[in-house]
């Protein structure tokens, strides 16, 4: 699941050279970029912008935003009575235009028209110029309503043979620090904070995949003053730009965008085929998004707050859509390795899958499960696609297959696939070039052999056009019958993904919509919810689950990591962290819930360490919104709703979980309510573990087991000062009962395993 991310973080481990190439344009048009600035302070002073000498103003009675009469961009903002600033540095607006023939792109101002006012909106109408004549106009429509201000790039208008590609426009918002204490924020890695007196220049560098796109969370903040301000860039295929320069006592913080019309058809891209990026060249389209660039700005105040950031949070959280189920808020959710076509032996049968879920029912005291049979297809993992209707003999047969699915239920398991239509290969009856997506360079796109097969990427716009996806999603609900989940490898990693075929041209997002959303959409009319690999901003609302996520990134303007991903996010989605690891204070604290892979031989107690320790107390506290966030030398807390909390040392690692003022976890222990009847007691190694008793519990019919592969033994415990107190021995899950009638019937997880 995590190979993807293994590669890429090897990648940009080998060095900067394979990043760099593989987002250069080519025919020595270079991208704009901005170095880090070491310069007098007298140099210093002269790069800050002058007040214009003309400028119109937008004002609402909660914000004013004055734009330069000569360039039309935003000089500054006020706020509360407070000024942040605009553009930075008097530099204009710079486009990407590319003349077709002969073939080239250039990079060159984009030179204002005129400016018009429009009910509480500006429209900026620009130029731009090749060889000195104007080749292309767009319009840069400015809104505001309260206090937002949302910046479109609309009415693109181009001459024939010229193609306007896209808008840099990297500081539409500024502070700096001669003003005072100041403050940014972004949110990529889960997110960051610095202040200003304390941060050093950077400027994130292209990414090798993504370019300028912010994958996660396209968010950056600045402020100053008791003021803030939250960017969040809308547009799917736009740049991020998040930014400090300068030197001490001069630093400035700015937040911009780079909105993009068109995909650039000159550059070079890592085509995610262990190969160098591949390039363009004079017959390459120059893709049209479809999208329209936007992005929002919304100011807040803050006063007397040590973490300024959390206000901008908010206001983007109350506007997240919410997952579009929350059937696995609950879910002990996991993937089972089944086959790949390197392995000389299977690692899960599909006997032995039965045993690991039922396994995990007597364990858990048959919590509610789901499991991914991967493998299942031809010779396994990442072969056969797009066909699912030959069964991997190594793990058994079709009927088996099915048998399983329907005896999971016995279990409280829904046991369902895990599958891909990003890649399609050969062996599989189904495959067809048609289908199949074009590099830059026009030839059929051929990726990686990721267990043993030479995969191949789907364009999948067309995929979906062209009627393969739709027969396949119903072959695989009519065929397999699965139920409530599908996991789909891939297909949330490369959200954004293009398509250079000349016979059906889709950009990313072209994919996106009408490819991609389109199979959540078909399965979700069969009652079906698909989950993905990595969590990415573009299936917000779309895709409950990723099975991974970011990990927890140093800063790297030299503040300290936030949870501001994990804050805006909660409630609209679940993710993971990839890597098989388990670390109930990082999960817990992050509000991250892996998938881990297990496998016929998985230790049990992998198992119950990631139940008891992760998704029990996180399916209690990952609803929860943040209300407070507290950072103070090595200790963090999160401060959430109904008097619930999280606290974490970063440097011993110790947490503690309150939910709804009751501690339910701490320190690699876990003692938390499953429901009104059930507490679970579960640690790593043997300490004594203590809840209170329930209110409308009956002390005189409380009663306790332990659970093991043999089943429920009876456990004495000891109720003391209002407290139930269980000596618990290391990974030894106990179940504390209200009653003997709260304790469920074992017909179901003991019965014996079907043939």
């Amino acid at each position: 699941m995590n190979r993807r991310n293994l590669i890429k973080d090897a990648a940009r481990l080998a060095g900067s050279s394979a990043v760099s190439r593989a987002v250069q344009p080519i025919w020595g048009i270079a991208s704009v970029t901005t170095c880090t600035f070491e310069a007098t302070a007298q140099a210093e002073q002269k790069r800050k912008r002058q007040a214009p000498a003309k400028f119109v103003t937008l004002s609402t009675p909660e914000l004013k935003v004055m734009f330069d009469s000569k360039d039309g961009l935003p000089y500054s903002y006020e706020f509360n009575g407070q000024r942040l600033w605009g553009e930075d540095e008097g530099q204009p607006a710079r486009a990407i235009v590319c003349r077709l023939d002969p073939r080239e792109y250039r990079t060159v101002p984009a030179q204002l028209i005129s400016m018009k006012e429009d009910n509480y909106a500006l429209v900026c109408e620009f130029r731009v110029d090749f060889g000195g004549k104007t080749v292309s106009t767009f319009s840069l429509h400015c809104a505001i309503a309260g206090a937002s201000l949302v910046v479109t790039m609309e009415s693109v208008k181009e001459q024939t043979g010229f193609e306007l590609i896209e808008l840099a426009l990297p500081q539409l918002m500024c502070v700096r620090e001669e003003d005072g204490p100041a403050w940014m924020a972004e949110g990529r890695g889960g997110g960051s904070f610095v202040k200003l007196e304390d941060a050093k220049a950077f400027r994130f560098p292209d990414n090798e995949y993504f370019g300028r796109i912010s994958t996660e969370l396209p968010v950056g903040m600045v402020g100053r003053s008791g003021i803030g301000c939250l960017m969040e860039v809308c547009a799917f295929h736009d740049g991020t730009e998040t930014e400090i320069k300068g030197t001490t006592g001069h630093r400035h913080a700015t937040l911009g965008c780079v909105m993009t019309h068109r995909v650039h058809g000159g550059r070079c891209y890592n085509m995610n085929d262990g190969g160098p990026p591949i390039c363009g060249n004079s017959k390459t389209l120059n893709l049209i998004v479809g999208q329209t660039p936007k992005t929002r700005f919304d100011f807040f105040s803050c006063k007397e707050q040590p973490q300024p950031w959390l206000t901008g949070a908010k206001i983007m959280r109350a506007r997240m859509p919410s997952a579009p189920t929350q059937y696995f808020s609950d879910k002990f959710l996991y993937i089972v390795a089944g086959k790949r076509k390197i392995d000389t032996q299977p690692r899960t049968t599909f006997a032995q899958s039965e045993t690991l879920v039922r396994d995990i029912a007597l364990l858990t005291d048959n919590a509610p499960q789901i499991a991914f049979i991967s493998g299942f297809a031809y010779d396994g993992q990442d072969t056969g696609f797009p066909s699912e209707d030959k069964i991997n003999a190594s793990l058994g047969t079709d009927a088996e297959l099915q048998a399983l699915i329907r005896t999971g239920k016995r279990f409280n398991a829904n046991v369902t696939l895990n599958v891909n239509y990003d890649d399609a290969y050969k062996s599989s009856p189904l495959f067809d070039d048609a289908f199949i997506a074009r590099r830059p360079d026009g030839k059929i796109w051929k990726s990686r052999a990721w267990d043993g097969e030479d995969s191949y990427v789907v364009g999948m716009a067309k995929y979906m056009e062209g009627g393969w996806g739709s027969k396949r999603i119903a072959f695989t609900n009519d065929h397999f019958k699965i139920s409530d989940a599908i996991l789909i490898d891939a297909m949330s990693w490369f959200a954004v993904r293009n398509d250079w075929d000349p016979q059906k041209p889709a950009s990313g997002y072209k994919n996106l919509v009408d490819g991609k959303y389109k199979i959540l959409e078909q399965f979700r009319e069969r009652g079906v919810a698909v989950t993905s690999e990595q969590l990415r901003y573009p299936f917000i609302g779309k895709l409950s689950v990723s099975m991974d996520g970011p990990g927890i990134s140093n800063c790297p303007f030299g503040g300290e990591a936030v949870p501001m991903l994990s804050m805006i996010y909660r409630g609209a989605a679940i993710w993971g962290t990839g890597g098989g690891a388990i670390h109930p204070q990082r999960e817990i604290f992050w509000n991250t819930r892996s998938a881990l892979w297990f496998q016929a031989d998985t230790d049990r107690t992998k198992m119950t360490d990631f139940y008891y320790l992760i998704a029990l107390p996180f399916s209690k506290l990952h609803l929860l919104s943040v209300e407070a966030y507290e950072s103070t030398d090595s200790s963090r807390r999160l401060l959430l709703e109904q008097g619930s909390q999280i606290t974490m040392d970063i440097t011993s690692q110790a947490y503690s979980a309150e939910w709804k003022g009751m501690e339910i976890a701490k320190n690699d222990a876990t003692f938390c309510p499953i429901d009104e009847n059930r507490i679970a007691f579960y640690t790593r190694s043997a300490r004594q573990l203590r809840y209170p008793i329930p209110s409308a519990w009956n002390p005189t019919e409380i009663t306790a087991r332990t659970l093991s592969l043999q089943g429920r033994s009876t456990f004495k415990i000891r109720l003391a000062n209002g407290m139930i107190v269980v000596d618990a021995e290391a990974k030894q899950p106990v179940i504390v009962y209200a009653s003997e009638r709260a304790i469920p019937p074992e017909h179901g997880i003991t019965s014996p395993i079907s043939s």
